[in-house]
Parts: structure tokens; C-alpha cells; sequence
């Protein structure tokens, strides 16, 4: 989904206000990079609840209220499905 990013952001936030809301201080992703704890990064992995050591969620933080959810999920599903099958290393977490 990282390398997927930037084309993902035409779908993802369709209007110029989508684009305005991408800027330090708001609570939109600003980086192309993943972190736990990271409110600034696109994609986010919660950390695990106790006892529940194999279970893993991540949460892609770029749509916009704006965008057609249709089309924003199954752009999303396809770029992640992309990612595993190419077998893509996201590289270390932002922090």
C-alpha cells in the first residue's frame, strides 16, 4: 500500500479540501510510511490487545469523507493484495 500511496490519493481524497487537510498539525496522515504511534504516518498498526498475539490490524489513514467508499476500499484491498503478492518489504516504522 506504501508504494501504491500517491495513486491511492486520487481516489482517496478526490477534492482540493481533501488536499488541505494533508498538512502538519491536523490530524491527517502527512508521510508516506507506516508507525505504531505515529498519528503523522499513512498507515498505522494499533498495537495488539493482551492475549491476542496473532491477530494484526492496520489502518490505512488517508480517505476523506469525500471519496466514494466503493471505489476508495477496493482500490485499497487491491493495493494491499498487490503488495503481498509481490512480496513488497515495507521497511522499519516511523516513530
Amino acid at each position: 500500500m506504501l508504494s501504491h500511496a500517491s495513486s491511492l490519493a486520487a481516489i482517496v481524497a478526490p477534492t482540493i479540501n481533501s488536499y488541505r487537510r494533508m498538512v502538519p498539525g491536523f490530524e491527517a496522515p502527512v508521510y508516506i510510511a507506516w508507525g505504531r504511534a505515529n498519528r503523522s504516518a499513512v498507515i498505522g498498526v494499533p498495537i495488539n490487545e493482551r492475549n491476542k498475539f496473532k491477530s494484526k490490524r492496520i489502518e490505512f489513514r488517508a480517505p476523506d469523507p469525500s471519496s466514494n467508499p466503493y471505489l476508495a476500499f477496493s482500490a485499497i484491498l487491491a493495493a494491499g493484495l498487490d503488495g503481498i503478492k509481490q512480496k513488497i518489504d515495507p521497511g522499519s516504522p516511523i516513530k
